[in-house]
């Protein structure tokens, strides 16, 4: 019978002799043929199976100098391209800064230092209280509006800031969020004459003139400003002239 030689790999017998298996390629110079006795000296010991081997792995190239150079060059130009975008755009906004209509050419130089402030801190109350009474003053009332509440946002103590932000809403017809606006300023301080002459007005425009004159008195009581008695006293009048009735004397509080 002939002498054949297991292959270690596959488990195919290949005739004695072959260096490799015929079905895998294996080597089969070290095996020792089928039937040969363990130990003996012809064939010899199988000699142990060698390790594993990993793919070699080349190490990392270290970059080159001018690379790294040129990458460090790169970054730092990105970076001054966007220094520069960002005053561009901050140059671009404050020389196109919108027209405040109706303005005086000193009241367009106040609004446009005083977004120029806003731009580098939008927190500041008082620069926005002055740029939304800026707008008000100018009959500008939805930009007002937008700058009153933004300030109350940060401040509510500002109870003339809410008033003017109220007379706002009512120039521009919506007499319902004035009124809440005027109750509101009323509620943190419940002699504010502004806030209770102003109802006053809503109560005459709705016909309600015992509301109104209820309002008026009350505002006459809390020390208004002087300017404001006239208009007050006015308005009194007209109330008791459309509601019938005949006028007490008038007294202005002094």
């Amino acid at each position: 019978m002939p002498e054949i030689v297991r292959c270690p790999g596959c488990g195919h017998p290949n005739p004695a002799g072959r260096a490799s298996c015929e079905s895998c390629n294996f080597p089969l110079e070290a095996e020792a043929p089928v039937g040969a006795a363990p130990g003996d000296s012809a064939a010899g010991p199988a000699p142990a199976a060698p390790p594993l081997l990993r793919r070699p792995r080349r190490p990392p190239r270290p970059m080159p100098a001018t690379s790294m150079s040129l990458t460090l060059w790169l970054v730092f130009g990105v970076f001054c391209a966007a220094v520069v975008l960002y005053y561009g755009v901050q140059g671009f906004v404050r020389n196109n800064a919108p027209a405040v209509e109706g303005s005086t050419e000193d009241q367009q130089k106040r609004a446009d230092q005083l977004r120029a402030a806003l731009d580098r801190d939008s927190t500041n109350v008082d620069a926005r209280l002055e740029l939304a009474n800026l707008l008000y003053d100018t009959a500008n009332w939805s930009e007002a509006i937008v700058h009153y509440r933004a300030a109350i946002a940060r401040d509510s103590t500002r109870i003339h800031a809410i008033v003017d932000l109220g007379v706002c809403y009512f120039n521009l017809g919506d007499t319902a969020e004035a009124e809440k606006l005027f109750r509101l300023a009323l509620a943190r301080d419940p002699h504010q004459p502004v806030a209770l002459f102003n109802l006053g007005i809503v109560s005459q425009q709705r016909n309600d003139h015992k509301t109104a004159l209820g309002y008026f008195h009350r505002a006459l009581m809390s020390n208004p400003p002087e300017e404001m008695k006239k208009a007050l006293m006015d308005a009194m009048q007209r109330s008791f002239k459309a509601s019938g009735a005949t006028p007490p004397p008038i007294s202005d509080g002094r």
